[in-house]
């Protein structure tokens, strides 16, 4: 129980802070730009996370990249804090020291500081977010802070940190009423992040023009994928080739096979090379090797009513790009027996194109709706499929989507979870 008005702060407790939060500014209310949060950390002396920082943007892949490069840097012996978004259970998932959640208490109090300090100014659930963030990294005094992007990168509120390294993951199409409706546009937004005579790792083999130019204009130190760097996989295990900080080639060979997605592994291994001591390749091994996150081709084993076993895949996959890496991860792990989807959407994502990327690795399909302002009706989702000729059922909720689709399911069958992290959060607890 809240004690206090939750519309009138300060708390002394998370819960008060972030119902105050959601119920002034929620999240999907968003007003991007820099000039706000930026005012806000000049004042509050928050514009510095840690001696070094790593910015993470892109389309998809930065929850993953985030993960891999956070493992690497602790198996280092650095301390490591964690900024990412969104959370699947507790905002507490979002800020993270040496792997940790930050503690209630701590969160509550950097929420009080940067209420009190802000002067009355607006700020944004992510501008509160970040700057919350930033305290408490600078109370830990960790060693290195790693940034995640949330929308874009020009003008999200990540971007009022200044990065020594930028990471650009893949670019797609998402958030295009925001970002821009071609991969150009997006590219331009997402490329905000750079700084000039810093480095950037762009992670994908398909590199924008708005890339390569906007790292030019800076002189930025881009590094490619499949140029400056690349990966080639084995049967049992893959190569890594690189570069140093001072420019000298770099091999790792027979790295072990990673559960994320290899490519991001790529990615993190080329962007810890330009700290001053990178991690060893025992440590990054380590990490590829042992790495996992919750809700990105998370798999589990659960039961029916019967007792019989069945694999449950949770993806968060929200656009066609996204969509087709989880088809290639499920086409990795075949199963002997049918393959049922159980699918939530937000109504402003591309949900016709993800189910065509999705349609051919499904056999049967669960639809639902979540609760928010954003969601698309279950409704809409069977006219899709049935448009396809594809064999759908509904439910009200997720739960029981999911409930269902277990039920419905054998020994050897397999249930994947999709469409969003709201459809995959209600279900991971």
């Amino acid at each position: 129980m809240i004690a206090q008005n939750p519309l009138q702060p300060p708390f002394d407790n998370l819960d008060g802070w972030l119902y105050w939060l959601e119920n002034t500014r929620p999240e999907h209310e968003m007003d991007l730009g820099l000039e706000r949060i930026k005012k806000a950390a000049e004042k509050l002396d928050l514009t510095k996370p840690a001696p070094f920082v790593f910015t993470v943007g892109g389309t998809n892949g930065k929850g993953s990249t985030v993960a891999l490069l956070e493992a690497m840097l602790i198996n280092a012996g650095y301390n490591v804090g964690v900024y990412t978004s969104p959370h699947l259970i507790r905002f507490n998932e979002r800020v993270r020291v040496n792997g940790e959640d930050v503690s209630d208490q701590m969160l509550s109090e950097a929420f009080s500081k940067v209420n009190a300090g802000r002067g009355g100014d607006w700020l944004t659930y992510f501008e509160f977010a970040v700057l919350v963030a930033v305290d408490c990294f600078q109370k830990a005094e960790v060693d290195i802070a790693i940034m995640e992007v949330g929308l874009g990168g020009r003008l999200d509120g990540t971007n009022a940190i200044e990065p020594d390294v930028s990471i650009i993951t893949t670019i797609g199409l998402d958030h295009q009423d925001w970002l821009g409706f071609t991969i150009e546009a997006i590219a331009r937004e997402k490329a905000g992040i750079m700084r000039p005579e810093k480095p950037v790792v762009f992670g994908d083999p398909q590199v924008p023009n708005n890339i390569v130019l906007e790292a030019t204009r800076l002189e930025a130190i881009l590094h490619r994928r499949g140029k400056e760097f690349d990966l080639s996989v084995k049967k049992a295990f893959w190569n890594w080739t690189g570069f140093s900080k001072t420019g000298e080639a770099l091999e790792m060979a027979e790295l072990p096979l990673p559960e994320l997605l290899i490519d991001n592994a790529a990615s993190a291994i080329q962007a810890v090379q330009f700290l001053a001591e990178p991690p060893s390749i025992e440590a990054i091994s380590k990490a590829v090797a042992e790495t996992r996150l919750a809700g990105r081709c998370e798999i589990r084993q659960v039961t029916n009513s019967r007792g019989e076993e069945i694999e449950l895949v949770l993806d968060v996959a929200h656009n066609p790009q996204a969509a087709d890496k989880l088809v290639e991860k499920l086409q990795q792990r075949p199963v002997a027996g049918k393959t049922r989807a159980v699918i939530a959407m937000y109504k402003d994502k591309d949900y016709s194109a993800v189910i065509d990327q999705l349609m051919d690795a499904v056999d049967e399909w669960v639809v639902s709706e979540f609760q928010s302002p954003r969601a698309l009706t279950k409704e809409e989702l069977v006219l899709q499929l049935e448009h396809r000729e594809l064999t759908v059922h509904q439910t009200d909720t997720v739960e029981q989507a999911y409930e269902a689709a277990i039920e419905a399911s054998s020994a050897g069958d397999r249930v994947l979870l999709t469409g969003s992290f709201l459809t995959v959060a209600a279900v991971s607890a």
